[in-house]
Order: C-alpha cells, then structure tokens, then sequence
C-alpha cells in the first residue's frame, strides 16, 4: 500500500512538474470532472383487485436508499424512510418514520443499527420508547408494502451461487426475527414467504431489481408494479380528502361475528369479511375450483354451536370447528368442518376433517360486496339454514337441532 502511495505521489509530482515547464500544458491542460452515477429513482403500485392500497416512490445509489410511500389501510398514512448501505449491498441502518394523516396519533419512529449478528432498533410508537433486540446474522428490514426496502434481500438472492437464499427479516415489534428462503425460479423471478407458508412470486432483473410481484397465493392477494415515477404525498393527499369525505378504505378484511338462536341452539361464526373488489371469484384466483377455501380470509373461519345439530344431514356435536369450502367446476361445493381451531387460514388439515358435506351453490339474490354469512331459523323445522354470500354467489346448507 505504501509503495502504491509513494508511486501515486511521484506520478502527481511529475504531472506538476510538466505542467510548470511546459506553457501549452498549462494554457490547455483541463481538471476531468468527477462524474458520479445519478441515483436510480424508481416507484411501485400495490393493487389489491380494483384498490390502491400503497403507492412507493424511492431512490437508491451504491450506498443508501431513501423512500416514501402512501398507505391506504387502514388509515391513510405517510412513510418516510432512509437504509444506509454496506458495500454488499447490506442493510446497514434504518430509519423510518410513519404517520397517519388525520387524528392526532403520534407518529412512529424506528432507528435501527443491524450488526454482523443483531440488531437494535430504538422504536417510538404512541409515544412510548422501546428499545428492541434481535439476534440475527444478516438480517434486512421488512415493512408491509415497501418493496424497495425488499430489494436488498432480492439483491442479495440474484448475487448467491445457490439457487435458495436464507433470510432473517426484521419486522419491527414482531417478537423475533422472521426466517424466509428466497427461491430464484428461472432467470426472471424469485420466490418467498413470509407469516405463512404460501409464497410470494417476484419477476427480477439480473441484478434483483423488482419489477412485479404477484401474491395471489398469499393472504394479502396483493398485484405490485413497477412504474418509472409516482408522487405518493399527492396520493396520500387524495386519499385522506376521501377519509374526511366519509369514504375511507379501512381494514381490508375486518373481522367480525354473526350470532344466532335457533331453538335451544346458540350458534356462531368468527370470520374476517374480504371484498370482491371487481375481482373473479367462483374458478379465479379468490375461488379456484377444486381447492380449499378458508370460507372467509385471515384467521381461520370458526363455528360454534351449543348443541348438537344435523348439518346437511351429518350429525356435528356441540363445540368449535373451522369451516373451508371447496367449490367445482360443475356447480357444487363442499363445506368442510374441521376439528382444528385457532389456526391461520391457510393452515387446513384434512386428516382433522370431521365430514365434507353437500352445499348448495346459487345466484345470490342480493349481491353482497363483503363476504357475508347469515342463519335463516326456520322454527316449524326446528332448524334452519346456514348461508354465505359473496359477490353474486350464495353457498347454502340446512340444519336441524338435536
């Protein structure tokens, strides 16, 4: 290194003295201009079927990245945020800050360190001060609907000379860190999952830019595109114009309970409402024929009875049950009660299946936007009948109370 130095120095000290002797070099000689790589801009657009949920914009170059982003849900909100970069391309510090745009909640506040092997990240939510540690080699930040805080981990992915990736991320406030594999999957895409075990499919360049992903396997059915530019303060701005206006887009799936009495029976299902949002249902992505169904979204649907009763002709004891739909081409469904309770929607076991029974599958009379269920009694039958609805589209099953 010295001797590189020392010949550096000889090497200037002689272009000087050339200069000095020489009046042409002098009258022409001109410094070059230090020329540095603009910082690449780039924007993304999460789509949930007909709604924009998140708009991203943010800018990266060889040793930060800095972003905003317009959230929908379930409040309109603000994110500002800025990673600075390792020379691996590594995530080296975190600092991000989000908003809501109405009320008076106080923002959130994150400014996180990532080690060789932890991470410490001081967090200030409701106006609490928390300090976080989380023992993870390699570990990269994840925020819901930020993907160009996803690129580090895509980057490193496309790098690997395996074709599986192990990466811990880092969701703030989660208990500890979050263990993916991402996948690469041809040339162009790389897979991986994250709170579930259903991935994630993300088109890449060469280098694991994201161009698109496509989540329709996941819980959140979400489409991300990848477009040259956005202004997501402009669109947070229309959106909170329409909060105010009473049209606020909300929770995505809020959660909810229907209740009944049908003679000596107290009945009751558990379940999170999705919109249709102008998507395809019966054979789309939402409702593929021939596949379980979690009958709702999130957490898994559940139905309880306080007696026993003689679902479409199968006896189902008093208890808690999970209920799963699997609909058919050819018109038919099966509405399947499981004895598994407690677990996330795409958790179905069948060998915990308590029977598979007939349901009835119709145009629903009134179109339901949000997924809906409802018990009609039918009290001279001592029963009734357990219905769904969403979109145009009814699945029904009678009852009777033993």
């Amino acid at each position: 290194m010295r001797r590189l130095l020392c010949l550096s120095v000889i090497a200037l000290t002689a272009a000087a003295a050339a200069c000095a002797t020489s009046p042409a070099a002098t009258r022409t000689a001109t410094p070059a201009p230090v020329v540095s790589a603009p910082p690449e801009r780039a924007a993304f657009v999460v789509r949930l079927g007909s709604d924009t949920i998140a708009v991203e914009r943010y800018t990266r170059d060889a040793g930060r990245i800095e972003g905003d982003e317009a959230v929908r849900t379930p409040a309109t909100a603000l994110r500002h945020y800025v990673a600075t970069l390792n020379p691996d391309g590594s995530v080296a510090t975190l600092e991000y800050e989000g908003r809501r745009l109405a009320g008076n909640v106080a923002p959130t506040v994150i400014r996180a360190t990532f080690g060789a092997d932890t991470v410490v990240a001081a967090v200030r939510n409701q106006g609490r001060d928390t300090t976080l540690r989380y023992a993870a080699r390699g570990a990269l930040p994840y925020v819901n609907f930020s993907y160009g805080l996803l690129e580090p981990m895509t980057m490193r992915a496309m790098r690997a000379a395996a074709d599986s990736t192990v990466v811990p991320l880092i969701a703030f406030g989660a208990p500890a860190p979050m263990i993916t594999t991402v996948r690469r999957v041809g040339s162009d895409s790389v897979t991986f999952n994250i709170f579930e075990p259903n991935p994630y499919r993300l088109r890449v360049d060469a280098t694991g830019r994201i161009l698109g992903v496509q989540g329709f396997a996941t819980t959140q059915k979400v489409v991300v595109e990848r477009v040259a530019d956005a202004d997501p303060k402009a669109v947070a701005a229309a959106w909170a114009a329409r909060d105010s206006a009473g049209q606020p887009l909300g929770v995505l799936s809020p959660l909810d309970t229907m209740r009944a009495t049908v003679g000596a029976a107290q009945m009751s299902v558990v379940y999170s409402r999705p919109s249709v949002r102008g998507r395809t249902l019966l054979g789309g992505v939402l409702l593929p024929y021939g596949q379980v169904w979690r009958t709702g979204a999130n957490a898994a649907t559940v139905f309880t009875t306080s007696r026993d009763i003689v679902l479409g002709g199968t006896t189902v004891p008093a208890g808690s049950y999970t209920l799963w739909t699997i609909p058919n081409g050819d018109g038919t469904a099966k509405l399947v009660v499981n004895r598994q309770v407690g677990q996330w929607g795409t958790e179905y076991d069948a060998t915990k299946d308590l029977a598979r029974i007939d349901a009835t599958v119709t145009k629903a009379p009134t179109p339901s936007e949000r997924f809906t269920f409802s018990v009609e009694p039918n009290a001279a039958r001592n029963g009734g009948m357990l219905r769904y609805v969403w979109g145009d589209t009814q699945f029904s099953v009678p009852f009777t109370v033993r």
